[in-house]
């Protein structure tokens, strides 16, 4: 008996078509040939050196890890942020709503209801919540475009800027989209070009950095969990430049 074809969903289009085999990273024929027009096609990408950030001179400063605990711990204590944010999960993940507003503010967006309301109903239903410190090379530069495509189209709207977009969509995409406030693009050296280039070089560089010191996050996250206050690797790694480079820092 001849064995029944697979019904994947394309991963950049969202069409479904018949495959033979699962994929780790999923493509139609069509999307397949533009990612290999491109360059960006799976095996084109595992015969590059890996790829590197968006082009911006600054580099990142050094996260200080021997003060992880300290800081994680002050974080909690001090913005109790769990209960209001870091906990909610929101009514709809594949689609932009009011509650997302609601949420973000929680964390100071000081967003108005005005502002938000030009992107509210728009899709992300491409983007998974792909993990982006655990995914392979490969499976980042073939999603990277999806992901610059669909929140680059959300940032093109007057006064959504990627503090507000990040803040707001992290709670639906808690492993892929951190929060990237002007305090964590400045520490990461991404506080320069336009709103799309300075959320793809935050997430370039945090996976970057998250990928060299997972197992120090996956400590600091099990150590989140314990307080109360379960977080991604990302998002813990994203407050530590927060915590130690911004406006609210533990006194030595």
């Amino acid at each position: 008996m001849a064995k029944q074809p697979l019904i994947l969903t394309c991963e950049i289009c969202g069409e479904k078509f018949e495959a033979h085999a699962r994929r780790k990273v999923v493509h139609c024929r069509e999307c397949a040939k533009k990612l290999r027009r491109k360059g960006l096609g799976p095996v084109q990408i595992r015969r590059k050196p890996v790829a590197g950030t968006v082009s911006i001179k600054s580099e990142a400063k050094e996260i200080a890890w021997e003060r992880g605990e300290k800081d994680l711990v002050y974080y909690l204590n001090r913005f109790n942020r769990h209960p209001k944010y870091d906990g909610v999960v929101p009514p709809d993940l594949d689609k932009i709503t009011d509650e997302d507003r609601r949420i973000a503010n929680q964390i100071a967006a000081k967003m108005p209801a005005e502002t938000w309301a030009q992107i509210v109903g728009k899709s992300i239903a491409q983007i998974s919540n792909w993990d982006l410190l655990n995914m392979t090379d490969s499976e980042w530069q073939s999603r990277r475009d999806v992901v610059c495509q669909v929140l680059g189209a959300l940032l093109g709207h007057r006064g959504i800027g990627v503090a507000r977009l990040t803040k707001a969509l992290h709670r639906k995409r808690p492993n892929l989209i951190p929060v990237c406030d002007s305090v964590v693009q400045k520490a990461l050296g991404a506080d320069v070009g336009n709103k799309t280039d300075r959320l793809i070089a935050c997430m370039d560089r945090l996976r970057t950095i998250g990928r060299k010191y997972l197992a120090t996050l996956q400590k600091l996250q099990k150590l989140s969990k314990q307080r109360g206050s379960e977080m991604t690797e990302l998002r813990i790694l994203e407050l530590l430049y927060w915590v130690q480079f911004g406006p609210y820092p533990l006194a030595n």
